[in-house]
């Protein structure tokens, strides 16, 4: 009987090791515990705490990077987050409490880092920051992205939506849940699922954010049905790796975003076969793996690992953004592992908020020659990295970046100067002189055209900036036609007494209008006259540098910065997927414009704001090839209209030697001043 006994207890024994073994041995394939996870955070947080000293107002190097640390459980200095607030609260007193006229998203985020430090929203220096956000036209300027953070950030503390006698349309909760659930992708047809900042593919990004704003009214038929429809859709495109694609490269801030979405909803990450995936190998792979994948040793995240980072300079190392998003993605994990609030839900700020000296925040974070490639942000690192952020406040960024939102200005356009309207039937109106007449373009834009009397130069005023755009409402957009150009040569154009402005040569423009064109956005201040006026251009070719070691001087080896492309928004000579990303960043919020540049080759559907419009004429480019909007200024044949205006100078001008006319052959070799570039 013993031996019996003794035979079953070996056989069940051998049983639970071998069960032991085989368990142990498929979880650590692809599962994590607390402890772990705690050291990938530690390591992070240090990191962060070192190369962003002093956070201020800014998607990078800002609020994300503060509620990252605040919820990740790391001691922190309190002086850190105090010198943070008394910067929030400065920047509020500086711009009388707007930090953006359509950006409404910064609100969203200050929000969320503030409830995070256990701050109280509602008085900042005087401010409410909560009362910015309750005119829903204003919060869905950005799109669906502004509803998203919005309502995530009214729930971080479940704050009160204040009333607003002058809103527009008084915000609220279901306001903003039945926004988005509107902007589902074929929203009541069988294919319906997801969301996206345009176009009918669903975006792993935008709809993880989606799923977190929504998750907390999952009792909500309606709500339940189109996350589910979600979930289904994201669980086929999650790839072998554990992780996502968007845009067209394997990222770190996509999963970053997933993980935060299923946290939300209480899902187990290491449990839910919907989102485990096996890789080539046979291992099994969660989204965890997925994202670890972009981890660098000793802190912090790449955007990708190989390949092409879409010409925005984030490169394969340490990037500012997937930091930024890796870490509260980490973060929101652990707190799940723990059984804690989940990410957004600060209720417990009070409490969870670890303050306090700790010398670990100084001894850790050396990531080990993992260099961070992107532009400095003025605070020790950081940049914007290859993916635009889709969250201006919350969402892709970091001290790096991600996806962008959409944000649309309103209004129609407008054309500035001395335009006349069209009628709506492919005519133009105007005296019949012929002085002044406006060429008609898609979307009823209206373009004025001119010429000084000897033709040597022709304007086109395409288009104004309008109030509260990013297009700046003084701001007006002038293409500029010489006969007597080379294409070899910088151009700048003299906007006033002191200051010069650069123009743009466009190789596009030119091949369409048959001679030498350039581009630039100029004050609306400046006339017509002015613009017609030879003697206030001046060109230069472009020199190699004397001094190699005078960085400044090397801008005139580089042409191409003083040459545009439409659509080229990163610079990089190249019209693709990253120029779109990098557009959605800006309109979202985590990127801000660069320069006049920037504004001119974004805006390729030639109105008076940026907005989706644009992005999907860029997807179509260099997808299909397809015209923009500002090719259709010149017919087919390439020339003028035979529309354009022909304005006289005055009679003493008339009178002057042609050669006053033409470019000053001297001024080739005049120097301009770097400093009143915009480059």
């Amino acid at each position: 009987m013993n031996k019996l006994l003794k035979k079953i207890c070996t056989v069940i024994l051998s049983l639970v090791v071998i069960i032991g073994f085989i368990s142990s041995t498929s979880i650590n394939s692809y599962a994590y515990n607390s402890t772990t996870i705690n050291e990938y955070i530690n390591q992070t947080a240090s990191l962060m705490y070192k190369t962003i000293p002093e956070p201020t107002v800014a998607s990078i190097g800002g609020e994300w990077t503060v509620l990252s640390l605040a919820r990740s459980g790391v001691k922190v200095p309190k002086s850190y987050y105090d010198d943070y607030y008394k910067r929030v609260e400065q920047t509020l007193k500086d711009c009388d409490g707007q930090l953006h006229k359509i950006k409404y998203t910064e609100y969203s985020r200050v929000i969320l880092a503030l409830t995070a430090i256990n701050k109280d929203v509602t008085n900042v220096a005087g401010y409410n920051l909560l009362s910015y956000l309750s005119d829903f036209n204003k919060v869905k300027k950005q799109g669906i992205n502004g509803p998203i953070f919005a309502l995530i950030a009214f729930d971080t503390k479940n704050y009160e939506i204040p009333q607003d006698p002058n809103a527009q349309v008084q915000n609220s909760r279901q306001t903003m849940i039945d926004y988005i659930l509107d902007k589902e992708i074929y929203k009541g047809t069988s294919n319906a699922g997801g969301w996206a900042l345009s176009g009918n593919d669903p975006d792993p990004d935008i709809t993880f954010m989606a799923i977190q704003a929504l998750s907390n009214y999952m009792d909500q038929p309606k709500v339940k049905e189109a996350v589910d429809r979600a979930l289904t859709i994201m669980s086929k495109k999650q790839l072998a790796s554990g992780g996502y694609s968007s845009w067209g490269s394997v990222n770190c801030e996509s999963t970053a975003q997933a993980i935060v979405a299923l946290t939300a909803l209480g899902i187990n990450l290491d449990q839910d076969s919907r989102f485990i995936k096996t890789d080539s190998n046979g291992n099994k792979k969660t989204l965890v793996d997925g994202m670890l994948h972009f981890y660098c040793e000793g802190g912090g995240f790449a955007h990708i690992t190989e390949g092409y980072d879409g010409g925005s300079g984030s490169g394969t190392g340490l990037n500012a953004m997937a930091t930024d998003q890796g870490m509260y993605a980490l973060v929101a994990y652990n707190r799940y592992l723990k059984g804690q609030n989940k990410l957004y839900n600060m209720t417990d700020a009070s409490t969870t908020l670890n303050i306090g000296d700790n010398s670990n925040l100084d001894n850790k974070g050396d990531n080990g020659g993992n260099s961070n490639n992107n532009q400095s942000n003025g605070n020790g690192t950081g940049g914007s990295g290859t993916k635009p952020d889709v969250t201006d406040p919350p969402g892709t960024n970091s001290p790096g970046s991600s996806s962008g939102g959409n944000a649309s200005n309103g209004g129609g356009s407008s054309s500035g100067g001395n335009t006349t309207t069209s009628n709506g039937q492919g005519k133009t109106t105007g005296d019949s002189s012929g002085k002044k007449t406006s060429i008609p373009k898609s979307g009823s834009k209206n373009v004025d055209t001119s010429q000084n009397t000897n033709k040597t130069i022709s304007i086109k005023t395409v288009y104004s900036g309008e109030k509260d755009g990013l297009i700046p409402e003084n701001k007006k957009c002038v293409i500029i036609e010489f006969n007597e150009k080379t294409d070899e040569e910088i151009g700048r154009f003299k906007s006033s007494e002191d200051e010069w402005q650069n123009i743009y040569y466009s190789k596009e423009l030119s091949e369409k209008s048959g001679i030498q064109t350039y581009i630039t956005l100029i004050d609306t201040s400046v006339s017509k006259d002015d613009l017609l006026n030879i003697d206030n251009y001046e060109f230069h070719e472009i020199e190699s540098s004397k001094d190699d070691s005078d960085k400044k001087e090397q801008d005139y080896k580089h042409p191409e910065k003083y040459e545009l492309i439409f659509g080229d928004v990163n610079g990089d000579k190249v019209v693709n997927a990253q120029d779109v990303l990098d557009i959605q960043s800006i309109l979202c919020g985590k990127i801000d414009l660069a320069n006049e540049k920037q504004i001119l080759a974004i805006n390729v559907s030639m109105d008076s704001k940026i907005d989706n419009g644009d992005i999907e004429q860029i997807i179509n480019y260099f997808i299909s090839k397809s015209d923009y909007t500002i090719f259709t200024l010149w017919n087919e044949a390439g020339g003028k209209s035979e529309n354009d205006e022909q304005t006289s100078t005055d009679g003493e001008n008339k009178n002057n030697d042609n050669e006053s006319h033409k470019v000053n052959q001297d001024s080739k070799s005049n120097t301009v001043d770097r400093k009143n570039t915009n480059n």
